[in-house]
């Protein structure tokens, strides 16, 4: 018969509803504690102190021992088809209960409670995620819930209990264990309670189904948000950071106030620095690897249509990365690609002299023509077409042209752009548009018109040096062919060379941004490596104790500092990297040292560490092709913004104002250095050649040899 059952006919009687429930409320005495005076007195009750076994005939009924002969030679949960699902059920049993676990049911007596379904993995993978991004622990988004399993509960009673699960599952399924009965032996002698006996985990095989196994690990834990102690976490125990016995309780007051912030940021630029590296090495190929200059040699096809030996030369990447011209394409720091350089502009000023000068040089086999000097035109084998010694010349104005002529252009022969009043092309060639549609003409009797053109403008190295030349030289000096021009003025060689956003002015490079662009860039593997490995260490202790706006500040700001500064000593080397900004997050270390100088056991010892792993990177700084300039700028900017932005500690009303002042006094000294630096960069160029010195010094005649790519004879 079902439980109902009996319990209808114990309500029937009045004494036997008494007697059932003190039995239960002896049972929640014994097994839960105390009762409230009230309750006792309410019940008529002895003292809480003679309730015990004793009292009762029998044991409670949470220890009887349950033997059910219909579970013999099955299993003993059931299984129900719940949906299509089958779902294990456990059978009801007569006085396996109390009456103070069914009084405590939601459901009531009436009827019996709803099962709760089985929560999708979707559906707690998504609940869980939105707590972790609200920043609150799992606890706090389930305090209301009860508590979760692995599997649906089994029964009606498993849900009238599920504050107590562990308790009762073994407890009622399981066979009575020896100290269990000792336990009871000694209650009825007269000796406490029994016994609390360790439950162990029952597993129960359904259809050969292993079902009732829990999680081990509850969820809530790998959310938990544990504060961590106020002192950088691993960079304190590297430091041996130790406070003292006796702190102010102002103090203490203040460190158990500080936020244990989330490292948003350091996980952010590290997943860029990864996917960033990986596409450039992925797109770009990696460049020799090494710490010298590397050389290739080959004959190739030039201008005289014969085969001559020529030698590339490209400087080796000893980071296992791409070369510095793909990493100028990228984005890396390069001042000529910043500014109009002084360098740059001399050389294509003497370029586009030299080009003025120029002519076409026909050959006499018709096998083609090219732009050229006099010098390199054979008299014998050519015909140089110079205006206005040619019978060819045009005429400008009723006056003969004194420039050109240029092959495969001229003003005559071209339709877009016409050469038409006023628009008619200039007597210097250097200032001649490109030529879109010709005349269909196929015979103009013009020889630097009717022959085959074998040579146009090639861009080559990092400084834009343009040739007249032939493509399969262009492509073994790895250069930028220009199909569409004939002239060298026709092209703006730095555009190729710079990359990313075309210039506004074709004459004059804009792309500042490079400065804080290159921080996201690395020059090859191992350097990525580096990066991850500061950043997932300092810098990620760092944040959680700044939090993620404050020290996003200071690493751009170090980091752009640090590269205006390199842009200004090292010109022409493409740096890439944030080692302006991996400077700047140190000097935070020192400043944070500082602003807890007084609470600190062995302060002196803690500053001595951090100073001797500045110096051994500084000193590392002055290998070649590691730029130091970025290293020292960004560690003073790095310095004053800490004292700005990171949080603090004061001891007392005089020290939280002078603090308060020194963030307005540090923010000032950094935007007068950052204004400086501005100057010196775009108003004031400086050349200082000694400088070179604190990022490379030359132990040996090659040990910090500057390169450039050029073409050399062989």
């Amino acid at each position: 018969p079902p439980p109902f059952f009996f319990l209808f006919f114990a309500y029937k009687d009045g004494d036997a509803t008494q007697k059932w429930q003190r039995k239960s409320l002896r049972h929640c005495s014994l097994r839960y504690g105390k009762l409230k005076p009230q309750v006792i007195r309410e019940m008529d009750l002895p003292s809480q102190d003679n309730i015990s076994l004793t009292s009762t005939e029998t044991p409670p009924p949470l220890y009887v021992p349950i033997v059910d002969p219909l579970a013999r030679g099955r299993a003993f949960r059931m299984v129900e088809e719940v949906d299509g699902y089958s779902v294990p059920q456990t059978p009801i049993t007569p006085g396996a209960a109390s009456l103070c676990s069914f009084t405590s049911s939601r459901s009531g007596l009436n009827r019996l409670p709803r099962r709760r379904k089985r929560e999708s993995v979707a559906k707690m993978s998504f609940r869980a995620a939105a707590a972790l991004v609200k920043g609150r622990s799992f606890r706090e988004s389930t305090l209301r819930r009860a508590q979760r399993r692995s599997f649906t509960p089994a029964s009606f009673m498993e849900e009238d209990v599920v504050d107590f699960p562990d308790e009762l599952d073994t407890s009622f399924f399981a066979r009575v264990s020896q100290p269990l009965e000792r336990g009871w032996r000694k209650a009825k002698e007269g000796t406490p309670g029994p016994p609390k006996v360790p439950l162990r985990q029952e597993v129960v095989s359904v259809n050969g189904q292993r079902r009732g196994q829990r999680i081990v690990v509850p969820v809530k834990k790998l959310f938990a948000r544990e504060k961590r102690p106020y002192g950088l976490g691993m960079v304190g125990k590297l430091t041996n950071r130790t406070y003292r016995k006796r702190i102010d309780s102002y103090v203490k007051r203040q460190i158990e106030d500080m936020d244990d912030h989330r490292p948003f940021f350091t996980y952010w630029i590290t997943s860029v620095h990864l996917l960033i590296t990986i596409l450039a090495v992925c797109i770009y190929g990696f460049a020799p690897v090494g710490f010298s200059q590397h050389e290739t040699v080959d004959s190739v096809l030039r201008n005289k249509g014969v085969y001559e030996n020529v030698k590339f030369v490209q400087q080796e990447n000893f980071w296992i990365g791409p070369s510095s011209e793909a990493l100028i394409h990228l984005g890396a720091k390069y001042s000529p690609c910043m500014r109009q350089d002084k360098q740059v502009h001399d050389l294509i000023r003497v370029k586009r002299a030299i080009e003025r000068d120029s002519a076409c040089c026909v050959r006499n086999d018709r096998s083609g023509c090219v732009q050229t000097s006099e010098e390199e035109c054979s008299s014998t084998l050519a015909v140089w077409v110079k205006w206005p010694r040619h019978s060819s010349t045009p005429q400008l104005n009723g006056k003969d042209r004194q420039y050109g002529s240029v092959c495969h252009q001229d003003p005559r022969i071209c339709l877009e752009p016409a050469s038409v009043s006023p628009h008619e092309w200039p007597d210097d060639i250097t200032k001649w548009p490109i030529c879109t549609r010709y005349n269909t003409g196929n015979h103009t009797n013009l020889p630097h018109i009717d022959c085959t053109i074998t040579g146009r403008p090639c861009c080559i190295g990092t400084k834009g040096r343009c040739e007249i030349t032939s493509r399969e030289y262009c492509d073994f000096m790895k250069g930028y062919f220009h199909e569409e021009a004939t002239l060298c003025s026709q092209v703006h060689c730095m555009d190729d060379v710079c990359g990313l956003l075309p210039f506004l002015n074709p004459e004059i490079p804009d792309q500042f941004y490079r400065l804080w662009l290159s921080l996201f860039l690395h020059a090859g593997i191992l350097h990525c490596l580096v990066s991850v490995a500061f950043q997932m260490t300092i810098l990620r202790d760092l944040e959680k104790l700044a939090g993620w706006l404050r020290i996003s500040i200071i690493y751009i700001l170090s980091g752009i500092t640090g590269n205006l500064a390199s842009a200004i000593f090292l010109p022409y080397r493409a740096e890439v990297g944030p080692a302006g900004s991996q400077f700047g997050i140190l000097a935070c270390l020192f400043v944070e040292l500082f602003q807890s100088w007084q609470i600190l056991a062995q302060p002196w010892r803690a500053f001595t560490k951090l100073l001797c792993v500045v110096l051994f990177l500084f000193a590392f700084g002055l290998l070649p092709w590691i730029d130091n300039f970025a290293h020292i700028c960004g560690f003073i900017s790095g310095f004053f913004l800490s004292f700005a932005f990171l949080p603090y500690i004061s001891f007392g009303r005089m020290d939280l104002y002078r603090k308060r002042c020194q963030i307005i006094v540090f923010l000032l000294v950094f935007v007068g250095l950052f204004s400086g630096l501005v100057v010196l960069f775009y108003v004031y160029p400086i050349k200082c050649e000694w400088c070179e010195l604190l990022t490379c010094i030359p132990f040996t005649d090659k040990f910090c040899e500057k390169y450039d790519l050029n073409a050399h004879l062989h």
